[in-house]
């Protein structure tokens, strides 16, 4: 079962989704900001990270730049209200596996989570070959 950590400073957009993912067969873990979001990465070794952008503490951007530092082949999926080209140009240059608008439409949630999931598969059984 694919274990997904999710980081939002927005309780509502964290819980809606978590359900989705929970809903989908999906463990999940939760982070209020990056710095706690990077804490837990390292503690808990997450298939996937789908995270916000604009946060207090440490935000999304800041996040991606050290799960990159850590570990670059994790999938990251953005999920955020900031649709700036700039912001996502950036973003897509450390690496995301995907971008979505909030507010999050579920199948898109679900779909985007299963296609990252699914090419970090493929990255592992390339290695192994």
């Amino acid at each position: 079962m694919p274990h997904i950590l999710v980081v939002d400073d927005s309780r509502l957009s964290r819980r809606m989704v978590v359900d989705k993912l929970k809903e989908a067969g999906h463990e999940t873990v939760e982070a209020i900001n990056g710095k706690e979001g990077l804490d837990l990465l390292r503690l808990t070794r997450p298939d996937c990270v789908v995270t916000d952008l604009l946060m207090p503490v440490m935000g999304g951007q800041e996040l991606l730049r050290n799960i990159r530092s850590i570990n670059s082949e994790i999938p990251v999926i953005i999920a955020s209200a900031d649709i700036q080209i700039s912001s996502r140009s950036e973003c897509e240059e450390l690496g995301i596996s995907g971008f979505l608008q909030k507010p999050v439409d579920a199948q898109s949630l679900l779909t985007c989570v299963n296609e990252a999931l699914n090419q970090e598969i493929e990255v592992v059984n390339n290695v192994s070959k």
